[in-house]
């Protein structure tokens, strides 16, 4: 038999916490001395134990844990339980990455104002390209989904064996209140892929351009607001949809490394 002292460091959890437990019956001791009271557990009961504080830290009340317990919850259950709780919990932190990388831009635009880069001006081609398209009221919410969307395009292109004729492309338009974006790859006259859209960008006959290379994305919109501040400084509005053409990513290949992409804006 283990001692309180000794079942409580094994288990995890505090002394004062197994004699709650035992107060409201979720764990009570496997034998109390009747003259000493004291508290004795067996190795058998860790199992028990393990669930209680899986449970507990899945957000239960004990009152639910105690009825989940006594109504025979397998450790298989819990175990799936736990799963989906860690993935929950994956996403929060990568939703609070996220948001951490962006105030970290934030500060870093705020410290040292726009990128300033090289710009030049010159004509961009019609695109053709087969993607998605889709709605935003702000840049911060498809900012994370990028990603996610790229990767939904190219396993479609990669499903048909489509060979591709250029880079990954992104364009931004503002419609209405929002934005529209679309994600999309080049792959010539090949068929659209299942889950997919044949999506034409307009050729533009000027345009400001300039190249963002760095390790990561967090500097892409300081360089956006460094390529517009060329804009109106050449006398220029916007006009159309902005695009980043990816001639790079971390994700090209085992010798790849950081980002190389090409923003333009259509302008007059």
């Amino acid at each position: 038999m283990l001692s309180i002292g000794e079942f409580a460091r094994i288990a995890g959890v505090s002394v004062r916490m197994l004699r709650h437990y035992d107060r409201l019956g979720i764990l009570v001791p496997a034998r109390v001395d009747a003259h000493s009271g004291y508290r004795s557990y067996s190795s058998a009961q860790l199992p028990r134990a393990n669930q209680l504080v899986a449970l507990k830290d899945l957000g239960f009340s004990l009152e639910q844990v105690g009825s989940m317990l006594d109504d025979g919850l397998t450790a298989e259950r819990v175990q799936v339980l736990l799963e989906v709780r860690r993935d929950v919990l994956r996403a929060q932190v990568a939703q609070d990455s996220l948001r951490l990388a962006r105030i970290e831009a934030k500060l870093r635009l705020i410290e040292k104002g726009p990128i300033m880069s090289e710009f030049t001006e010159t004509a961009l081609p019609a695109l053709t390209l087969v993607g998605v398209a889709t709605s935003v009221a702000s840049i911060d919410e498809i900012e994370g989904d990028i990603g996610p969307l790229f990767d939904r395009v190219n396993g479609a292109v990669d499903a048909v064996a489509a060979t591709r004729v250029g880079p990954g492309v992104a364009t931004y338009d503002v419609e209405g209140d929002g934005m529209r974006v679309v994600v999309g790859e080049q792959v010539g006259d090949a068929p659209v892929p299942a889950g997919l859209q044949r999506i034409d960008v307009a050729a533009a006959d000027r345009a400001v351009s300039t190249r963002l290379e760095a390790p990561d994305l967090s500097g892409i919109q300081a360089a956006w607001q460094g390529l517009m501040g060329e804009v109106e400084r050449r006398g220029a509005r916007p006009a159309g949809a902005g695009r980043e053409i990816y001639l790079q990513t971390p994700f090209d290949g085992p010798d790849a490394s950081g980002w190389v992409i090409d923003l333009q804006q259509p302008v007059v």
